[in-house]
Formats: C-alpha cells, structure tokens, sequence
C-alpha cells in the first residue's frame, strides 16, 4: 500500500485541525450538559446512554475542565473512525493483500480507495466539525465505524468458521459501544438483518452462531443501561420516542425537503449525490456481498429518517450513520474521468464550506442574524458567569447562596463558566424536562433561611419564572448582555431570592369552582383515606406482596397471589367508583409514585398521590390537575398548570 503514508497523513491533518478548532471554540450548551453528566457518571442519563459522559470524563482527566478537555475524546473518536473508514475501503477494494498492493500502484494518489476515504473524512462538514463537538453522535459514529469494519471482515471470512466468529463477536462489542452511545444505532443491526434476508449468499450466515452471538454480546454491552432505565421508569426511552414521533407542525413536504437540505449541507451536495449514486449501484444483483451489506445498511437508517420526517422535523445529524456506511463504498467506486473531476469539485466545495464554517466562528465574517446563527449559541456565556459572579458575591446576608437558571444550557453553561465549576440547579418551569429533573433539586438542598441566584430571561417571562419558585421575597439586582464580537446574542435578568420553600410548587390561576373542587376534594380523599392507602399500596407493590397468608397444608403459588391481587384491585376499584373516584394508575417516570384520578363537573382533574420522595406525576400532555399529596402522613395541597411534553 503505497500511499498508505499519505492516508494516515490526511488522518492526522484532520486531527489537528480538530484539536485547534476544540481549543478556540467555546463549548455549546449541549455539550456543557453532557459535560455536566460526565460529574456523575451512571448507567444512563434522561435523554441518551451514557457513552457520551464517559468520552467528556476521560477527555476532561487529562486536559481538565477546559473545551479542550471536554472534546478530547470527540476528536479521538474521529480519529478511529476515519481509520476504520480507511481499513474498510481498502478491504473492499481487493480481495487480498495482494491485491491491496497492486491497489496502492494506481497512477494517481486520489486512484488510492484510501487516500480518498481520508479525504472524504476530511472535507466532509459533517465529518471535520462533527469530531470536534462532544456530543452522543461522536462515539456513535465511531462505534458504526468499528461495527462495520468488524462486520466485512465476518462476512469476507468462510462461514461458520473460527475467523468469522471472532469477527462476528467484534462487532457485537461494537454495536454494543454502539447502544451505549444513542439508541438510534438499533438501525444499524436492522441493516444488517434486511440485508442477510435479501440475498442467498449471505443467508447461509443466519445458519452460523455468529449473528447471534454478536447480538447478545451487544445487549450484554447495553445491560447495564437498561438496568438504570428500568429502575428510571424508562425514561431515556420514553423521551427519545416522544422526541422523535410526535406529530409536528408544518407540512410534510417541508419537513422532508428540510431533510434533503439538511443532508446536502452536512455532506456538501456533490459528496452527497455521489454517496446516494455509490450506495444505489452497491444494491444491484451483481455487487460484492460486503458491499451489498454496507448499501442496505445506508438505505435503511436513510429510509427510516424519511418515513420519520412524515410526522416531525429530522435533524441533520440524525441520518448520519447512514454515511458510514456509504463513504467506503463511494471511495472504491471506480472513477472515471469526468466522475473523478465531480468528487475533486465535491471535495474542493465541502473544504470551502468548512472553512467557511471555522471563520465564522473565530472572527464572524458573514453577518446573520444570532437567532439564525446556530455558532452563536456558543457565545456570551462567560459574560452571564460574571454577572451571576458578581450578584453572588453583593450578597452576604444569607447562611448559604445557591445558582439556578430556568433551563438546562444556562444552568449548565453557568456551571462550566463559573469559577470553580459550581453545581448549578436548573428550575425547569419554562423548559423540557431534563436530567436535572432526575438530580436532587435546589428545593431539596437549600434551607428556608438560604439564597439564590437566579438568572432567568429578561421581561415578564423570566418574572413569571421567578414568581413560581415560591420564594418568601426576590429582587432583581443585576442583567446581563450576552455578546459575541460585540453583537448581543442573548439576555438575562439576575435574581436575587430568599425562603425557598421546601418543595417545588407550581402555579395556576384557579376559577370559584375550580377552589371549591379543591376544598371539595381535600375533605373526600381525607374522609377515604383508609381505602386511598390500600389501593396506592396494591398498586406500589403489587405482585410481590403476600396479600393472602400461605398455611403449611395450602401453599400460596403466584398465580394465586395474581389472582387474590387481581380480586382486591377489583373489589377497591368499586369502591372508588361508588366515592365518585375514576381512575387509579402508577407515574410513568416512578413507579412508587401512585395516582388516584377524580374528574369534577368541570372536567377539572382531581388527585391524590402517595408520593415518597422524588416521586414526580407524569400526567398526559394536556391535563389540568389538581392534585393533593400524601406523603410520611403530612397532607399538603396545590395546583399544576397544563404538564409540559416529558
């Protein structure tokens, strides 16, 4: 392999080029909220595995707490992706090493399916900047890479061999890192399955171990992630489902032509038709089986993207997978002269729009909008750290000063920012929910004679934010103007608050009738209260509870204690039928955490909850509920506005 130098050169160019690109470019709030997971490693997280948390903590122990140390990983992940991409490219260009070194003879360097891989895997947008960010999809994408490598190499081997299987098992590993970086890489082993079901030839490995096994070693790699999801309500799931299948606004058309937009400009539009091009000659009767394989894989995650596009907007970064496979595919096409001349002019054009990219954001020379800018979204945040720095340090009146921010990139961008890398609550009463709302909230640490400082939008909207903490008293001392190269890019209004109470409360502006439900309901649950804790205890602990007592000569069996359970449920769900009582059902986020349902004349939701700490309710989208806990035996009442999407 001849110009097997200039390949990995092309690597370490890029590599480079990151790692400067990392230094200088401030960290986005995405990436300081997966910085923020990387201080409490676990098994999982609110919106994604936790692969992502565990590249930032590794990154961060050798660089530190910088931007550097955060994307470290990113670009090492990049890294491994482009030689995997390399090693893929040249395997599928020969069927030897022989004939790999006859490859390396071409007439020209650009002739070398792997000189021409690296440089894909440099001007590619997607692919230089994508690396540089530290984010889910860098070890996503990594772990497809190694995935697919593996995968070639099992299916270039003799089936059912030892060789095979040992490969089959690398991928398996792989798919499993794969799992543990976004759940959307389950596209991938459907690739694979569609593929292996669609030609002969490739069937006869359903007839081996390895599929399987590699299958099992995947979800072995997942287990521990499904661990903390089932102890978590499924939350990771639960989220990224309703994320990416709940039904949109605008058109479908839209959608699916922002689809193409989006692709055409993460891949630059000569690269990305010369992929589609590769990938749709791959899938004729004729191809080689890998690549076959590797174009079935492509049009799978591309096709699912487009069928999601149909009820919601498909980021662009989502279908990226699909490029992976495609990329060693479009590097070994055979080229002729005028294609040739098509992928330099693609190449040339994908460098341009990256460079553009990186001058934008180190000295902004094309003036958009901040709004439309999404570079912009990374400046302005040291200028908020100083303003909370400074409101921080005017008070002194307080036994203890606590940080909080209404939303997940302020609070973690203030966190980052703030000397000392403080932990910084985020209040969540006018954003998504999040994986702050899994943490320990500010109500649950700060005492009733503490402070806080709150930066929250400037205007009636951050007042209304303030308004529902609950605080005996709050003052606004201070804002902040968020800049980038003298451009105001965002606003804040720093708060100062004082008696925090001790639960979170929410707000709601109650009608005459909707009070006297209120009272109406507080007297009928107190009045049913013996029935109330039967139920909510069935429902918490049900079917492990003896609810019927086994003697020495009739041994209780689960079946019997499902069916005395099923009994009792139904003889107390008549009982809350005759007290006016409609439904019973456990939160969907903390199954200890019981709900019983009652719907008044007004269609105003009334309930009472057995709620042990951190139980939270997690009604359905649309819902007014009054709701009225209980909780150690203290009774305590208030309202909930319509619920925010989990």
């Amino acid at each position: 392999m001849r110009n097997a130098k200039l390949a990995i050169s092309l690597i370490v160019v890029a590599s480079i080029v990151r790692l400067a690109l990392a230094a200088f470019i401030p960290l986005l709030p995405d990436e300081t909220y997966y910085w923020d997971w990387s201080r409490r490693i676990a098994a999982g997280y609110f919106d994604h595995p936790p692969a992502v948390a565990l590249l930032i903590r590794s990154g961060a122990a050798i660089f530190g707490q910088t931007a550097l140390g955060v994307r470290f990983g990113a670009i090492l992940a990049g890294a491994l992706a482009s030689i995997a991409v390399v090693v893929m490219a040249w395997r599928l260009s020969a069927e030897s090493t022989r004939d790999v070194e006859r490859a390396g003879a071409a007439t020209s360097a650009l002739d070398d399916p792997g000189v021409r891989a690296a440089l894909l895997m440099l001007v590619i947008p997607g692919a230089l900047v994508g690396f540089v960010l530290a984010t889910p999809d860098a070890p996503l994408l990594a772990a497809i890479a190694l995935t697919l490598a593996s995968l070639e190499r099992a299916i270039a081997s003799p089936p059912k061999s030892v060789t095979s299987l040992g490969w089959w098992c690398a991928a398996g590993v792989m798919l499993g890192v794969a799992f543990c970086s976004k759940f959307t890489s389950v596209l991938i082993p459907a690739g694979v399955l569609v593929a292996l079901l669609s030609r002969r030839a490739l069937r006869t490995r359903l007839a081996g171990p390895g599929p399987y096994l590699a299958t099992l070693l995947a979800l072995t790699v997942l287990a521990p992630t499904l661990v903390w999801n089932s102890h978590n309500g499924w939350i990771s799931f639960v989220f990224q489902l309703h994320h990416g299948f709940t039904q949109a606004r605008g058109s479908i058309v839209s959608r699916e032509a922002g689809l193409v937009a989006g692709q055409l400009g993460i891949v630059s539009p000569i690269i990305a038709v010369m992929a589609a091009f590769a990938v749709a000659r791959s899938l004729r009767r004729m191809a080689d089986d890998r690549r076959f394989m590797f174009a079935v894989i492509a049009t799978t995650v591309a096709a699912f993207f487009v069928v999601s596009a149909i009820r919601r907007p498909v980021e662009p970064n989502w279908p990226v997978p699909a490029l992976v496979a495609a990329l060693p595919l479009l590097a070994t096409m055979r080229l002729r002269r005028g294609a040739r001349a098509w992928l330099i002019a693609g190449s040339v054009l994908g460098a341009a729009c990256t460079l553009v990219v990186i001058a934008q954001a180190a000295a902004r020379v094309i003036d958009v909008p901040p709004r439309r800018d999404p570079i912009s979204k990374a400046f302005g945040w040291p200028d908020l750290a100083r303003a909370v720095q400074k409101a921080e340090a005017a008070n002194r009146s307080c036994t203890a000063t606590w940080i909080a921010a209404d939303r997940y990139q302020d609070a973690s961008e203030l966190a980052f920012n703030l000397p000392g890398n403080p932990h910084v609550f985020s209040l969540n009463l006018g954003g998504r929910a999040n994986q702050y709302d899994l943490w320990p909230s500010i109500y649950s640490v700060a005492s009733h004679t503490d402070c806080a400082v709150i930066a929250v939008d400037e205007g009636p909207a951050g007042e209304r934010i303030v308004r529902k903490i609950g605080a005996d008293s709050a003052a606004l001392v201070g804002r902040a103007v968020m800049s980038w190269r003298g451009i105001p890019v965002g606003r804040r209004a720093i708060w100062i608050v004082r008696g925090l109470p001790n639960v979170q409360p929410t707000e709601v502006a109650l009608s005459p009738a909707g009070g006297a439900a209120l009272a109406t309901a507080t007297a009928t649950f107190a009045a049913h209260k013996t029935i109330l804790d039967s139920i909510v205890a069935v429902y918490r602990l049900a079917p492990v509870p003896d609810v019927v007592t086994p003697t020495a000569a009739t041994p209780i069996t689960s079946k019997d204690r499902r069916v005395a359970i099923s009994a009792r449920i139904d003889a107390l769900h008549g009982l809350l039928q005759r007290g006016g009582f409609r439904a019973v059902y456990r939160d969907a986020r903390y199954h200890e955490c019981t709900f019983v349902r009652s719907t008044e004349p007004d269609s105003t939701d009334v309930g009472y909850v057995y709620a042990p700490d951190g139980c939270k309710l997690a009604t359905g989208l649309g819902d007014r509920v009054l709701r009225i806990e209980h909780a150690g035996g203290s009774w305590f009442s208030y309202a909930s506005p319509e619920r925010r999407p989990n």
